[in-house]
């Protein structure tokens, strides 16, 4: 609490004047980034600060403008900011659009690690009383590269040959795989036909270098995963 009105009182003076376990820089190497503010965060970036304006104050301004919005952001905009100059805030827009763009990655191709994640991809694509198979392509580093729907079946059953499974997962590149199914008007549970036909499709994939990673099904209230109830080892 000391520290933090002591970098309230002396935000805007020289970082000379602040105590050195103030610095930007030594705060990150002894506390860890995550302990920096935005504007500390900011100046680290930044790097100097200009005539009549520190490193912190500019990152000050910074943080405020982006709270704003980061939308509409233009190197016009950055610039207004009194004591920037077209250099550092030609740097401030590269690094906002870095971050656009990685964040963007993410939401594009999300890591698949964990069953709930699998059905909120794939519970909003079921229509209609039938069930439906989804094959989920994976990369080796388990990302999305695709939702494929494979085959539509009668109330209560679907079946698909290895050939409709495997065939969006080796064009997409794919290296792992998960299939879904729904059972419209059942439990989660799975019948013996489920169980038969996850084996001849996880043997299968095997000769092709495919591996599965799981088999979901999903039920009115619940889902079952064959990998949590070890039926996929």
């Amino acid at each position: 609490m000391v520290v933090k009105m002591v970098y309230k009182k002396r935000l805007g003076k020289n970082l000379k004047e602040l105590p050195k376990e103030l610095l930007p820089r030594e705060k990150l190497l002894k506390f860890g980034v995550d302990k920096l503010d935005e504007a500390e965060l900011w100046a680290i970036i930044l790097g100097s600060g200009t005539k009549g304006f520190s490193v912190l104050e500019l990152g000050k301004k910074i943080s405020s403008l982006l709270e704003k919005g980061a939308e509409n952001l233009s190197l016009e905009r950055i610039s207004q900011i009194p004591g920037l100059g077209n250099v550092k805030a030609m740097k401030i827009l590269s690094v906002v659009e870095l971050c656009k763009r990685y964040s963007n990655k993410q939401k594009e191709n999300p890591k698949i690690d964990a069953p709930w994640k699998v059905i909120k991809i794939v519970s909003p694509l079921i229509k209609g009383k039938k069930e439906h198979l989804f094959v989920l392509v994976l990369s080796l580093n388990q990302k999305l590269l695709a939702v494929e729907l494979v085959a539509i079946g009668s109330l209560n059953v679907v079946n698909a040959s290895p050939r409709e499974i495997f065939s969006p997962v080796l064009v997409k590149g794919g290296y792992f795989y998960i299939l879904v199914h729904n059972h419209p008007d059942g439990e989660a549970k799975p019948s013996a036909e489920d169980i038969a036909f996850t084996k001849r499709i996880q043997e299968a994939g095997k000769l092709l270098g495919l591996e599965l990673l799981d088999h979901i099904i999903l039920g009115r209230d619940g889902y079952f995963s064959f990998r949590e109830n070890k039926l996929i080892e």
